[in-house]
């Protein structure tokens, strides 16, 4: 799977978004519909069920070591700090799954931003997709412009 671009979508009364096809389509076939939703700094990120426990194996450099405390409560706090959830038939993510502290930290109004990160989605308050992006795009000059 590899997600890029990004998409501003309504949310609906009941909380849900429709992911941009393509994105739907990723998860369709990879995951069965089913995508794990947690919240990192300011957007909650959407990955497959195997990409999610990819993500997490991650968080340890040397491996994961099942007799280590801080090991297992590190992917103790990952693993419940996720939701899984389904895409309906509709396309739409129930967001209204997670966690209401996390939908208050998150703060989503009547549109949010999907955006596609490789092995993921994030999803962003307009608002703060807009002062990510910016800060992004100063850090990133170099990157596209010559230097005059």
């Amino acid at each position: 799977m590899y997600l890029t671009g990004s998409k501003t979508v309504s949310v609906d009364a009941q909380g849900r978004i429709t992911l941009p096809a393509e994105y739907r389509d990723e998860f369709k076939e990879e995951s069965g519909n089913k995508v794990c939703l947690i919240l990192v700094k300011d957007a909650l990120w959407g990955f497959t069920p195997e990409g999610h426990r990819e993500w997490v194996m991650s968080h340890f450099k040397e491996g994961f070591n099942a007799n280590s405390k801080k090991d297992n409560l590190r992917r103790l706090r990952l693993n419940s700090s996720t939701v899984t959830v389904e895409i309906d038939k509709s396309g739409r993510l129930p967001l209204n799954k997670v966690p209401a502290a996390v939908q208050e930290k998150l703060g989503l109004g009547k549109d949010a931003v999907v955006v596609g990160d490789a092995d993921h989605f994030a999803v962003y308050n307009t608002e703060k997709w807009t002062e990510q992006l910016a800060a992004l795009m100063e850090d990133d000059d170099d990157m596209f412009f010559d230097e005059d």
